[in-house]
């Protein structure tokens, strides 16, 4: 029987934990490095710019082409003239790093790895840091669920400085995840690709960890069926998926905003390749829904020491577990409660514009409703900020059940289709405002209740040349069939989608909500969380 030192087992635990990790940097400030050496004595270590430990995981897709990470060269103490060292990739250091630990591991081949710079690392007279140079790892030649150790090391040390070998070396372990394909809808046996997204259509979903698995999101289709020759297509839906439960919380005694993720979140995300990564893989983009934590502290009643505070803890869950972005949805925070400073019109445009700036590559997206968002109207009453400028999407947040569909229209003058009003958002678009938002009716007499009127106000709005974009937002959680008053109602908000396309209706095209996975309409609670 094969016997695993503890060494060898914190390397897998870390390889799990960090699976994943991908190519997008997570910044790390290098600050002065305590001396493990005598004082006359110069101590070096390689680092990544992606972890300060000296193991990484890298986890590939089958569509990627190559994985990109930035080294770096620091010394325990700045000298009197430069230090220059040359990174490589060497393979004889696996044999060791197997023999040491009991794995086979496959080497990476070193053919694979390029480095800018040709691997130069120069730390300047009088500084203790190297400016980071870029490494590439292809892909070419690897096997899919095969894990590939990339060992980089520098290939001499200078005279000058006491090099520990074992912070002369970076393992990397390298594997390409298979890409995941489904089922027609009730045919087990019959597996295909996953189909591309429908286009011409930004469809928004929420899941609830506290529920579901993620992966019901990747579950919904479309088909499109030619009205000329009858050919019929599938396609993916739900551009964004925005994840549940993280909230605002309140540490009274620090008088800090605490980002709170619940449990299952938490869950979730330290086991991204099992529910994230999937469904990032063929074009979801995954979000976190922030929402008020009831405690008293919100978006709209932060100063700027919390708002820096929460920008930042927000940053580290974003760029740890390689998110697409995050929604803001301010309700329930309980702004109302003893001792909670009031409410400004300030302090939820400052967040936004924080956010933004921290995480300039990442989707940010807000839910219009009540007060939190009534003052966006006017950069002049949001301390001269015109949120529109640093939000990518909005939508409204009036999902009620008993209630007709509601499409609000902030940018016209007359509301035909609503009972509520919304000013513009300063800076914003129209055509990057979600209007419509489907509730999750509940069953009456066999249908979803306001069926025929759903479908006919969606279709007048359509045909009425008001609509400015075909942003499609299903607001309430997303869930498969079950037992219970709600059952069969999600089928009923995708087959909206026909009267909203303006092709559809029977025109061009007859759209109908599908499945990617044959068992959703065949048994119940698919996708309830498994953990």
């Amino acid at each position: 029987m094969k016997k695993y030192t503890i060494k060898h087992l914190l390397f897998l635990l870390l390889l799990i934990v960090m699976a994943g990790c991908t190519e997008d940097p997570i910044s790390m400030a290098a600050g002065k490095l305590p001396d493990e050496v005598a004082m006359s004595k110069i101590g070096g270590i390689l680092y990544s710019e992606k972890s300060l430990t000296n193991k990484l995981a890298i986890n590939l897709s089958e569509d990627d082409v190559s994985a990109t990470d930035a080294i770096y060269y620091t010394l325990t103490q700045p000298t009197a003239s430069a230090v220059t060292v040359t990174a490589i990739a060497d393979e004889k250091l696996v044999d060791t790093y197997n023999e040491t630990n009991l794995t086979s591991l496959k080497a990476l081949p070193a053919a694979n790895v390029q480095f800018e710079k040709g691997g130069t690392l120069t730390v300047a007279a009088g500084k203790q840091v190297s400016e980071k140079i870029k490494v590439t790892i292809s892909k070419q030649g690897l096997e899919a669920g095969t894990t590939y150790l990339l060992p980089l090391t520098i290939a001499q040390a200078p005279t000058d400085v006491q090099a520990q070998d074992e912070k002369q070396v970076l393992y990397y372990g390298v594997s390409i995840r298979e890409k995941i394909t489904t089922c027609y809808p009730y045919d087990p046996n019959s597996q295909v690709e996953i189909p591309p997204m429908l286009p011409n259509l930004f469809t928004v979903f929420y899941v609830n960890t506290e529920n579901y698995q993620p992966l019901i999101a990747g579950a919904y289709a479309v088909s499109r069926t030619d009205m000329i020759d009858w050919n019929e297509e599938l396609f993916s839906i739900g551009n964004i998926v925005n994840l549940k439960t993280v909230t605002v919380d309140y540490d009274s005694a620090t008088k800090r905003a605490i980002l709170n993720l619940s449990s299952d979140i938490r869950y979730v995300l330290e086991h991204t390749d099992k529910y994230i990564r999937p469904l990032q893989d063929h074009g979801h983009k995954i979000c976190i829904c922030i929402e008020g934590g009831g405690k008293g502290l919100g978006f709209c009643n932060m100063n700027d020491a919390q708002i820096i505070d929460l920008t930042n803890q927000v940053k580290n869950v974003i760029e740890l577990y390689n998110l697409d972005g995050v929604n803001l949805w301010d309700e329930n925070s309980g702004y109302d409660k003893e001792g909670i400073p009031t409410t400004n019109t300030t302090s939820y445009p400052k967040l936004i514009k924080a956010l933004h700036e921290a995480l300039p590559d990442k989707l940010l997206t807000l839910v219009d409703k009540g007060e939190p968002t009534e003052s966006f109207y006017d950069a002049s009453l949001c301390g001269g900020i015109e949120v529109g400028k640093f939000i990518d999407y909005a939508w409204h947040g009036y999902i009620n059940e008993n209630e007709i569909i509601q499409i609000i229209e902030p940018w016209e003058s007359d509301h035909p289709y609503s009972d509520y009003i919304r000013k513009p958002i300063a800076g914003l678009a129209p055509e990057r405002y979600g209007n419509m938002n489907i509730p999750r009716y509940k069953m009456m007499g066999g249908t979803p209740g306001f069926t025929d009127q759903v479908q006919q106000r969606i279709m007048e709005w359509g045909q009425s040349g008001r609509k400015k974009n075909n942003i499609f937002i299903y607001g309430d959680n997303l869930t498969a069939n079950e037992q219970s008053q709600y059952e069969g109602t999600v089928n009923f908000v995708l087959s909206t989608i026909d009267s909203f396309m303006p092709d559809g209706g029977f025109t061009t095209y007859w759209y109908q909500n599908s499945f990617l996975d044959y068992r959703l309409n065949q048994t119940y609670k698919v996708y309830a969380k498994d953990w």
